[in-house]
């Protein structure tokens, strides 16, 4: 997207995006994935700038590229830490088995984030539905998955 996004935009996309997952099922179903890649993505964009900032930083202080990189790997240094199971440019890459592979990156997002107190890992990316078929198949997520590639969500392309 161009600009800046506005909250009417991504009300929008959100409404947008749970329609084209439903196909002829109910598309609240899909509402709680939905939101969950929704802050899978903007932890990941906001990480991603505060990891930047820092590796301009401490590129600044003449440290070794070695030295830097074991420094971004502190999870202190960040507001919030994604694990590299749980970074985009490795989930946009998974192809295979999408449920349990995106329950193992909230999990690891989760232990490394005290401060999650057990949300993370309640999203159930391998429900079922009545008939036993599964609610989401790898294909649903990765195109859920594809359509937030394209928007930004840190602070600086956000304007709510």
């Amino acid at each position: 997207m161009d600009g800046k996004l506005t909250l009417e935009q991504l009300e929008s996309f959100l409404d947008e995006t749970c329609d084209s997952l439903r196909e002829d099922r109910d598309a609240v179903s899909f509402k709680e994935y939905v939101l969950a890649i929704l802050f899978l993505k903007r932890l990941n964009d906001r990480f991603n700038l505060e990891r930047e900032m820092r590796r301009k930083k401490l590129s600044s202080q003449g440290l070794s590229l070695r030295q830097i990189e074991e420094d971004l790997e502190r999870k202190e240094v960040y507001r919030l830490f994604v694990p590299k199971i749980a970074r985009w440019d490795i989930i946009k890459e998974h192809k295979e088995d999408l449920p349990s592979y995106l329950t193992k990156a909230f999990a690891e997002i989760e232990e490394k984030n005290r401060g999650c107190l057990g949300l993370l890992t309640t999203i159930d990316f391998k429900k079922l539905t009545e008939n036993g078929i599964p609610l989401l198949t790898d294909r649903d997520l990765l195109e859920l998955i594809r359509k937030f590639e394209h928007l930004t969500l840190s602070d600086d392309y956000l304007d709510f």
